[in-house]
């Protein structure tokens, strides 16, 4: 059986990262200055799908790592993400084509460009995330300084976590029923926290029987506080399995079982069910969870949004073909482009308009990811699907 290579978020990871965090970082004119005297930057921001910013702090990553240290990275990179679908084929390519020279270790002068393309790859892999929709929402630096578990993060995490299942419960049964998901939450909770920062006295709240106190305005309402919230509101929004059970037991017209209307019968059902759901989630997290090619594209979403929020200034990540959203392609959402072809034809335009018809026998009826995922999530992009 083929031995399978450890992968480089361990040991290796965590060394190169404290390497590069105890070293100071370029400051704002070296960037500047390092971003005008080198072309490359913006050839390898466009390759590689980064900021030229975060290309800069790759160099800088890398400057210390040698080539032994390079190839020992990559081998271990190559044998985890080798069948992996949302790893750039690009990449792995240049990977097997690198460990694939001979004296690269004896001459590396020889091919300068390619080590230095190396480096900067196995920078984003350790230092960032080897996937470009990772790396466009998610922040790979950390302030430890930033207060998450505050009063104001649970009081009003506590709120939407009793609001939203009540509000899902009652109008489950109703038709049509009405469900709020944790983005609800997430975007309610954004005045609230902005509210609380600017009206809220700095109060320091004396903890009993001990000599701490807690304040109830920590200060500016932030992305670690806010995030808190929505994971609050996102484990208990949804109807558990047990609301059908119950209600499939209690009808005449199905089982006619009267004492599933205890409550202690609906409570020990419901903990029973919720327990078995998270314990398999314990299960499974290492298969699913932990690994790095493991993406999951709505939890990028709620990320994307989170940060969307709290960035004053959002670096625009190119999508497909190297291209940044305009206005201009909100034009594309309604394309009734049969309707064209004979405009002042009434039964035409009534069959295949999106506008004032039915859009029928029109197999492209909207250019719009928005419009096409209404009945999934439209937060979720649709490079992060495939």
């Amino acid at each position: 059986m083929e031995k399978k290579m450890p992968e480089p978020s361990s040991v290796q990871i965590q060394e190169s990262r404290n390497i590069f965090r105890n070293s100071q970082g370029p400051t704002e004119d070296t960037i500047e200055q390092k971003t005008e005297a080198d072309p490359r930057t913006k050839a390898f921001a466009t390759q590689y799908g980064v900021g030229e910013n975060d290309i800069i702090e790759a160099e800088e990553f890398s400057a210390s790592m040698s080539v032994a240290r390079v190839i020992e990275i990559l081998k271990d990179i190559l044998s985890t993400h080798d069948d992996d679908p949302n790893f750039p084929y690009e990449n792995l390519q240049s990977i097997k084509e690198f460990l694939a020279i001979d004296d690269i270790l004896e001459a590396p002068e020889k091919h300068e460009q390619q080590v230095q393309e190396m480096k900067l790859l196995v920078a984003f892999i350790i230092n960032n995330s080897p996937y470009a929709q990772v790396r466009a929402v998610v922040d790979n630096h950390d302030d430890p300084n930033i207060p998450v578990s505050t009063i104001r993060a649970w009081l009003i995490g506590i709120f939407f976590s009793i609001l939203l299942p009540f509000v899902n419960q009652l109008f489950s049964i109703r038709q049509p029923s009405i469900s709020f998901p944790s983005h609800v939450a997430q975007l309610l909770a954004f005045p609230i926290g902005k509210s609380w920062e600017k009206w809220m006295p700095d109060y320091q709240l004396p903890i009993p029987f001990t000599r701490k106190k807690i304040s109830l305005n920590p200060g500016r309402f932030n992305k670690k506080e806010h995030m808190l919230i929505t994971i609050m509101a996102g484990t208990s929004a949804g109807v558990p399995i047990t609301n059908f059970v119950i209600w499939m037991q209690v009808l005449p017209q199905y089982l006619n079982q009267q004492y599933a209307k205890n409550f202690g019968y609906i409570l020990l059902n419901s903990l029973a069910t919720a327990f078995i759901g998270y314990g398999l989630a314990g299960i499974v997290r290492r298969f699913l969870v932990y690994p790095t090619h493991c993406v999951w594209p709505l939890s990028l979403a709620t990320i994307a949004l989170n940060g969307a929020l709290h960035h004053e200034e959002n670096q625009p990540i190119a999508g497909p073909f190297n291209r940044i959203w305009t206005i201009s392609r909100y034009l594309l959402a309604i394309f009734s482009w049969m309707t064209w072809i004979s405009p002042n034809n009434r039964d035409l335009d009534i069959l295949t308009g999106m506008q004032n018809g039915v859009g029928l026998l029109n197999p492209i009826p909207t250019l719009d990811w928005n419009i096409i995922t209404t009945f999934l999530d439209p937060l979720v992009r649709l490079s992060a699907d495939l």
